[in-house]
């Protein structure tokens, strides 16, 4: 060790020992980094000669650096075909060693390569000794030449074996580091093993090259492996540059197909204009909406070549010119909306975005469904959705257009209100369905006969038209339209008859405003239902005289409720074999202090149409419980339930409440219903009914035999009582056919185990008729008519007394 030390620093220039250490990493760090791309590059081959070159040259020049460091005290020359071949030793071994690492990539690979490496840095050392001329010969140490290329050997295999290993930064170091540890560690032990020994029989070299000629091949060797050096650091740069754009490329690609996949998946079509004109973006969805080549798009056409393919001529020069004046004006950060029909019947929403550059962004929405739901909606709001008529208040429109007409070219015009007549008989008793199916029916028929009038529906079973002409032209087309009627309409597999019934007001004899007119014919056909039905009537001053009476009618029927001049009066009930008392009906009576008596003919209407039934029935039937739970006899007392009470949700509560509240025995108050009710919704009525009944309730159906479905009303509910109505009774003795239909009441109420109650028995041979038939109580003005119960008290109050026809109870007190 101390001959290796000692050659190193005795007989070694200590600068040139550094630098030819530092080529030597060099070379071989080059070699290294360009041995990497013979895989990754198709001119592989290419790479691996210049990776053996490189750390080839280096290992020589290392070598040679060393020698011109080296002062052996003679002087040296250097044969030049030896120290030539001794560099391709170097190249080859070095090409050999990155083949074989190459051919089977393991660590073991590379260590047999680097023991391939090893050899050739031997044998290149000790050819290039071998061509050195001096005045003396080498003699060697065997023991530390051995060691040197052992060592050498050694250090190469664990350089190739970290080179093969994983790649990067930190294992090339390492690698090339351990290489130049080979080299150097091999070549000064190798000169450390050898001495030279002068001879001054041999004459001072005169061929070969010179110190400095093989330092000016050093150099030149240098210079390639530094061009070496630089070219794989540009190659290294490119190839990081490389991965960039191809990274950026992809990142590119894939948000490119991102972005088209997007605008393609868009419900609405996209067109983006650069400042030039010309379209650079334009989506699946925009050529389907504007019916655009694909090919002609893909070539990227100005704008204007778009508006001229999809447009008309009219349209392209609207839209041209609207979107050229608004980017001239500049309106930066503004939105331009608009629509446009195009002729393929699509209706587009065009939205036009600017952008800083100067160009712009335009979207296409097809909005066909949403305009066509709007219209839809537009026209449902005026029009009636049963029967497809216009409806109120495009009827007031069409009127004021009329109106307004007439007062600037002069003419006429009429307002006719239609009502039908019986449609809730026919709806109550066939449903709602068959209602509906007749009232587009009806207003099928209307528009037909009214011709150019115009037909609306105002709501429920109430129609209007509006015809040109004066009172003789209305009145033809009244005519015409009732006479419709006189034949049944078949609905639901029946035969409906109904009747109509008009009101007319005329413009501008009755008025140049709408609502005065309506008001007018509303009055018009207040009269014609009041006078028969099945008429018409036309508006007459007097008609505005009775409709303030009828309003001033109303307003004292609301306060009589706070006045106290509403009362009851009660008219008997007599059992129809003894004669005795047993109950009375209560009846509602009005007493205006001015007016005096009102007929309930004409209040009860009247309340029943402005929704006050229901608080007088309600009013009556406490007040009729509270008299009744007065009296010393048990006696009943019947109450007539409106259909208007029969609706409420909370009916049966409602009774039984009063009851509680008045302290009248259950069984004592008798509800009468009439059988339109339980028509109406058969279910819900038969509930509640049933509930009532629970109650100990009782229940009785009044005025049987006047509606459509009586027998299927008994089958559904077992009333306690059948009233046989009034105006049966009234035709005994006129006739045979209203005996048998009494004699068939009485009988179908003994076989079902009801009782039957005979209204209206104002003679001594209805009774006899009655009482012959077994009818088990009888009601009428030959038992007494309604009074106050005052006039009834001794009935009331004393024991159960018979009641002589034609005496009244009053007498009896």
């Amino acid at each position: 060790m101390y001959r290796a030390f000692a050659c190193l620093t005795e007989e070694h220039t200590a600068w040139v020992v550094a630098l030819a250490a530092c080529i030597c990493w060099i070379s071989c760090a080059v070699a290294l980094k360009l041995e990497q791309r013979v895989q990754a590059h198709r001119h592989g081959p290419i790479w691996l000669l210049a990776s053996g070159f490189s750390i080839g040259a280096g290992i020589w020049s290392t070598h040679f650096i060393g020698m011109l460091g080296y002062d052996p005290g003679v002087v040296l020359g250097y044969e030049p075909r030896t120290t030539l071949l001794s560099l391709l030793v170097a190249i080859a071994a070095a090409t050999a060693a990155f083949l074989l690492a190459r051919a089977t990539p393991s660590r073991w690979a590379g260590a047999g390569a680097g023991l391939v490496l090893g050899i050739g840095i031997a044998g290149m050392h000790f050819l290039g000794i071998a061509g050195v001329r001096l005045p003396g010969h080498f003699t060697w140490d065997p023991a530390l030449a051995v060691t040197a290329i052992a060592a050498g050997c050694l250090l190469s295999a664990v350089g190739m074996a970290i080179h093969v290993g994983p790649a990067g930064p930190r294992a090339r170091f390492a690698a090339a580091t351990v290489l130049t540890l080979a080299i150097a560690v091999l070549h000064f032990l190798a000169m450390a093993a050898a001495r030279v020994v002068p001879d001054p029989a041999l004459a001072i070299p005169q061929l070969g090259l010179a110190r400095g000629v093989l330092a000016g091949g050093i150099a030149a060797m240098m210079a390639v492996i530094l061009a070496f050096a630089a070219l794989t650091l540009m190659l290294d740069h490119l190839r990081r540059i490389n991965v960039a754009l191809a990274r950026q490329s992809h990142m590119l690609r894939e948000k490119t197909l991102l972005l088209d996949a997007t605008l393609d998946s868009m419900d609405q079509g996209l067109i983006m204009v650069d400042a030039g004109g010309a379209v650079r973006v334009c989506n699946e969805r925009a050529l389907a909406l504007l019916d655009l080549p694909r090919a002609m798009m893909q070539a990227q056409p100005s704008y204007r070549a778009v508006l001229r393919h999809e447009a008309s001529r009219r349209e392209r020069r609207l839209t041209d010119r609207s979107s050229r004046a608004w980017i001239e004006r500049g309106e930066a950060g503004q939105t331009q909306v608009h629509e446009r029909a195009r002729p393929n019947g699509l209706v587009l929403e065009i939205r036009t975005v600017p952008l800083a550059d100067g160009g712009f962004v335009r979207t296409f929405t097809d909005i066909t469904e949403r305009k066509a739901a709007e219209a839809e909606v537009a026209r449902l709001a005026r029009h009636d959705v049963l029967t497809g008529l216009p409806n109120r208040a495009l009827f007031h429109e069409t009127l004021a257009r009329s109106l307004a007409d007439i007062a600037l070219r002069g003419g006429a015009c009429a307002v006719l209100y239609l009502d039908l007549d019986g449609f809730k008989s026919v709806n109550d008793s066939l449903g709602h369905q068959a209602g509906d199916e007749l009232l587009r029916r009806v207003a099928a028929g209307l528009r037909r006969a009214a011709g150019d009038g115009a037909v609306a529906r105002l709501g429920g079973d109430e129609f209007a038209v509006l015809s040109d002409g004066g009172a003789a032209e209305a009145a033809a087309l009244a005519e015409r339209l009732i006479a419709l009627f006189d034949s049944p309409f078949s609905v639901a597999g029946h035969r409906v008859g109904v009747g109509l019934s008009i009101g007319i007001a005329l413009a501008p004899e009755h008025g140049m405003d709408a609502e005065p007119l309506y008001r007018r014919a509303d009055l018009a056909l207040y009269r014609a239902k009041a006078e028969g039905r099945g008429t018409y009537r036309i508006f007459t001053p007097a008609m505005d005289e009775e409709a303030e009476e009828r309003r001033m009618l109303e307003r004292d029927l609301r306060q009589a409720l706070d006045d106290d001049t509403l009362s009851l009066h009660y008219q008997p009930q007599v059992d129809g074999y003894t004669g005795a008392l047993v109950g009375f009906e209560a009846l509602l009576r009005w007493t205006h202090p001015v007016r005096g008596s009102v007929a309930p003919s004409v209040f009860v209407p009247l309340a029943e149409e402005i929704g006050l039934i229901v608080v007088l029935g309600d009013w009556v039937l406490r007040e009729a419980c509270r008299e009744a739970a007065q009296w010393a006899q048990p006696l009943k007392v019947a109450v007539n339930l409106s259909p208007r009470q029969f609706q409420k949700p909370d009916l049966p509560e409602s009774v039984l409440a009063i009851l509680a509240e008045t302290g009248l025995s259950p069984d004592r108050l008798e509800l009468e219903v009439t059988e339109s009710i339980i028509i109406n919704d058969m279910a819900r009525a038969v509930g509640i009914l049933r509930r009532l009944k629970g109650y100990g309730i009782r229940i009785s159906m009044d005025d049987f035999g006047t509606g459509y479905a009586s027998l299927a009303t008994l089958q559904a509910f077992p009333f306690d009582k059948l009233k046989i109505d009034r105006s049966f009774v009234a035709q005994l003795g006129t006739g045979p056919q209203a005996a048998v239909i009494v004699r068939a009441v009485l009988s179908l109420g003994r076989s079902l185990g009801m009782g039957v109650v005979a209204e209206g028995v104002e003679t001594h041979a209805q009774m006899k008729f009655l009482t012959e038939e077994a009818c088990g109580e009888m009601q009428g003005y030959l038992f007494g008519k309604p009074r106050p119960i005052a006039d009834y008290a001794a009935a009331v109050g004393a024991p159960a007394v018979a009641v002589a026809a034609g005496s009244g109870l009053a007498a009896a007190g």
